[in-house]
């Protein structure tokens, strides 16, 4: 039987974040009610309705390790998250959701890596995630849609990403380079077919803003583009040594 490859994560903390509220609990007393019963009830419904999308697949529930690998690679990786409080119900939501569904943490990564690692043709994938139209296959939308990214689709999204950044996970790529810039509509990049034109691309346009990314990050364009690389970079199948348990760094096309 196939696996639908479930990046719960966003969902998870966002309902987490929905049933917590402030009540007040004195004339100048306030605290949180956080409803781990109305979460679980929200995300059983989510996946019921995802297993009624794919009832010919095993649902298996994704979920980060304690430690993240982009970190030691640039640690400043979501740095503009640190402090942002969870749900006071988060951790237990998390602890229901590895007691009754098969899950899958691989040590030393994110959700999303789990499900590219893991994926293989004739699976599914599920998550809220742009990031995840990194990884091509047969993804399943909220709405039962069943959208296919080919590899060339997947490639692209994910050398784009090393050039724009990700404002969301803290890290920047070329400054001032946004999804809408007018190189994305340039021939030279839509005809881009392969990783090592595509990584030819994106050297090119980090050395032509050398000044702009030394001023940003005190370093050279050719080491921010590896590193920003793999800050974008969701791990694919292959990618991951399981024996030593860890990632297998990008290192740039093979």
């Amino acid at each position: 039987m196939s696996t639908a490859w479930i990046d719960i994560e966003a969902d998870a903390f966002g309902v987490s974040k929905v049933h917590e509220y402030v009540i007040q609990t004195g004339e100048y007393r306030f605290s949180y009610e956080s409803r781990l019963d109305f979460c679980i009830k929200d995300l059983e419904k989510l996946l019921e309705r995802l297993q009624g999308f794919a009832p010919q697949h095993d649902l298996m529930i994704c979920l980060g390790h304690s430690t993240n690998f982009r970190y030691g690679v640039y640690p400043r990786y979501k740095s503009n998250r640190r402090g942002l409080r969870r749900a006071a119900c988060y951790d237990s939501l998390r602890k229901w959701l590895q007691a009754n569904y098969s899950n899958g943490v691989l040590k030393g990564v994110e959700a999303d890596d789990v499900v590219g690692v893991m994926y293989q043709p004739g699976d599914l994938i599920y998550s809220p995630d742009k990031d995840l139209r990194t990884i091509a296959g047969d993804h399943l939308l909220v709405d039962g849609t069943i959208m296919t990214v080919p590899q060339l689709e997947a490639d692209r999204a994910f050398f784009k990403q090393v050039m724009t950044g990700d404002s969301s996970d803290g890290y920047g790529g070329i400054p001032n380079v946004g999804g809408s810039h007018k190189m994305f509509a340039s021939e030279e990049w839509l005809t881009c077919k392969t990783e090592q034109q595509f990584w030819t691309f994106v050297e090119m346009q980090y050395h032509r803003n050398a000044a702009k990314i030394r001023e940003k990050y005190a370093e050279d364009a050719t080491r921010m583009a590896l590193v920003m690389a793999r800050c974008a970079r969701i791990l694919r199948r292959g990618e991951y040594d399981f024996d030593n348990e860890k990632p297998v760094l990008w290192e740039g096309p093979s």
